[in-house]
């Protein structure tokens, strides 16, 4: 492509005999978008209203234009760089970039007073029937071609816009039309165990799904796939044209969804559980502000998301394997997830305080190492309750202060050994009761201990998804007075107790633009 007039060197000329076309706007097809001079410079094919005659494709036919961003700018653009070649010398550019389109989509041009040399695109037009995946790059539908995995046979799943070359328009509903199923991002969703979680998984995020549309946002091209055996296409001028990729691997995504409001909840996350009103279906009821699905949401085509949820009034962080998630939820709970290894480190103090109770369970070993003191206060009872053996060793002194009774039970022998003396005090009257065989004076036998309490085995344990523990999913189950730590004689029966997987039914939600 030619170099770009310098702004520097731009000059108005007002001799209205140097234009040399009308300055537009004309729709145009992009042809070529590789551009040296990286300023997102196109080659296109302006369109007529008529396409009759037009040869696309050659140098004859087509015009270079350049990239008018909606906001750009640069620092020291007025006076230049200082010579200096520190960092605060130079010229920073800031401002809003959006990769070229791909060659075939269609761009607004516009030239300058006309000029050849001053042509920019400014815009792009979509295609009609083609805004399916906008802005997400990832909605759900029932309407599905190809294979489908047999345990989701009639779920709503991520899909692409519907094949143009294959599907015959048979009704003005898009969403009625098959689309294929986008299997890279289904596997992905499996792999996190959010593929039927239409709030953390799948979503309706579309362009197509009302009208006026409720949703904003942006999605990347996403990378080329230059995988072996994916479809490739000769791109480029007639003379010099190249075959390159054209599928890309997935989009990634910003999204602001002001939600579906054919569904609204039926009550306030807070209190009441995961339930949508179908108003298309004339369902009475619910909540008119909690639509279904209004959120923002951050996710990269990889399913790495960010999720601020307002239907469900939860905030919600997963990496792209499932291995790893957060949860903030509607009444203060915050759940957090690590399949490895969940690590804090502070130079300075840690602090843990709970206005009830912290519960500690590990499946192995608890290792404390402390390189001075540890000082325990407990108000009440203190009970520990070791299965096999018990070790206390101190290099100095032990000593124990009892301001009561002190009992201790054994079911076999007492060892006491001494390297020097052996002494027992006692203010009242020491009592050895032997059995059959008294060797001291014999008196009333001594008072049993009591064992100890075992310890409580914590109830709200967040596990891979799909995890049936969420809050949203019933709030009244997850209420303080249900998530409280549990005494159980059988540690498996306190395992079954965990809410682990989920089998809620999914969101009462017409495959979007369904009549």
């Amino acid at each position: 492509m030619n170099d770009i007039p310098n702004k520097n060197e731009v000059t108005r000329n007002t001799d209205s005999g140097v234009a040399t076309r009308n300055p537009g706007p004309y729709i145009a097809r992009v042809i070529e978008h590789l551009d040296s001079l990286y300023l997102g410079g196109l080659r296109v094919e302006l369109l007529k209203t008529s396409e009759a005659g037009n040869i696309g494709e050659t140098v004859g036919q087509t015009v270079e234009v350049y990239y008018a961003s909606p906001f750009y700018g640069t620092t020291n653009s007025q006076n230049g760089p200082r010579k200096n070649d520190d960092y605060a010398s130079t010229q920073k550019s800031y401002g809003w970039w959006a990769v070229p389109p791909d060659p075939g989509s269609l761009v607004l041009v516009t030239f300058v007073e006309g000029s050849r040399d001053f042509g920019y695109w400014f815009a792009c037009i979509p295609e009609k029937g083609m805004t399916f995946m906008l802005p997400g790059g990832q909605p759900a539908t029932e309407q599905l071609t190809g294979q489908v995995p047999s345990d989701l046979k009639g779920k709503r799943l991520p899909a692409g816009e519907y094949n143009k070359v294959l599907t015959k328009p048979q009704t003005n509903n898009l969403l009625k039309y098959k689309r294929p199923i986008n299997d890279e991002f289904v596997n992905q969703l499996l792999e996190q165990g959010l593929v039927e979680d239409d709030i953390r998984g799948i979503t309706s995020t579309s362009a197509q799904r009302e009208t006026p549309s409720a949703v904003v946002g942006f999605s990347s091209p996403g990378p080329l796939d230059k995988r072996g055996g994916k479809p490739t296409a000769p791109i480029g001028l007639k003379e010099s044209k190249a075959n390159i990729p054209v599928s890309r691997l997935g989009s990634s995504s910003i999204v602001i969804d002001d939600g579906d409001d054919k569904l609204i909840r039926k009550g306030s996350p807070a209190d009441t559980p995961y339930e949508y009103i179908n108003k298309e279906a004339s369902e009475s009821g619910g909540d008119v502000t909690r639509p279904a699905n209004e959120m923002i949401r951050l996710r990269t085509r990889t399913g790495a998301q960010i999720l601020m949820n307002t239907s469900e009034d939860l905030i919600y962080i997963n990496n792209s394997k499932g291995t790893c998630w957060i949860e903030m939820t509607s009444n203060g709970k915050l759940d957090v997830y690590a399949q490895d290894t969940i690590s804090f480190h502070t130079e300075v103090d840690m602090n843990f305080t709970a206005d009830r109770d912290i519960n500690f369970e590990a499946g192995r070993n608890i290792n404390m190492i402390v390189n001075e003191n540890i000082f325990q206060s407990v108000a009440k009872n203190y009970e520990l309750l070791v299965g096999i053996d018990g070790k206390i060793k101190c290099k100095n002194n032990l000593e124990t202060t009892v301001t009561n009774d002190m009992l201790t039970t054994v079911a076999n022998e007492i060892g006491i050994k001494s390297s020097k003396d052996l002494k027992i005090t006692s203010g009242g009257t020491v009592w050895i009761d032997g059995g059959p065989d008294v060797q001291l004076n014999g008196g009333e036998s001594a008072a049993e201990a009591t064992l100890p309490l075992k310890a409580k085995f914590p109830k709200r344990v967040p596990q891979h998804e799909p995890w049936d523990g969420h809050e949203n999913w019933n709030p009244p189950e997850t209420l303080p007075d249900k998530t409280e730590a549990v005494d159980t004689e059988s540690q498996d029966k306190h395992y079954e107790d965990r809410p682990v997987q989920t089998d809620r039914k999914p969101m009462n939600e017409l495959t979007p633009g369904e009549e």
